[in-house]
């Protein structure tokens, strides 16, 4: 019989944001672009970037800003987000997210000499974090 919902579990190395809600879908943003994981979704894992997530919690839209990480759907219909950071809509502190995109952004635009990759690469991992909180707090 086909199942009606997934169970889906949100962890960050802080812990669980979310474990064990039942939801009828989620949304990620996968390295393709965005992802949706519906109930008899084949089993898989995949890498996602910062971005944001959306699913329904009973009859309320919900949306998290979440770091880099990956996605996991089991046979059993579970699916769990394994990511560096998470924030609900309510922990994002819009001001200081745009004090620090500014900041960020200005690093990035310098043209005082090359930086080298991996510092390139922080850079911009922590300016999509930023944008992420932006996305899921505005949306």
């Amino acid at each position: 019989m086909a199942q009606s919902t997934i169970t889906l579990d949100i962890l960050t190395p802080q812990g669980a944001k979310r474990s064990g809600l039942e939801v009828p879908g989620v949304e990620v943003p996968g390295i393709a672009g965005e992802l949706g994981v519906l109930p008899d979704h084949v089993p898989f894992i995949t890498p996602l970037i910062p971005g944001v997530i959306r699913f329904r919690e009973k009859d309320t839209s919900q949306r998290l800003a979440i770091g880099a990480g990956f996605l996991e759907v089991t046979r059993d219909g579970r699916v769990s987000i394994l990511t560096e950071r998470a924030l609900t809509v309510d922990e994002i502190e819009l001001t200081k997210v745009h004090d620090r995109l500014k900041e960020v952004n200005a690093e990035l635009g310098k043209d005082s000499g090359p930086i080298d990759a991996i510092e390139h690469r922080k850079l911009v991992n922590e300016q999509r974090w930023l944008e992420a909180q932006i996305r899921a707090a505005a949306s």
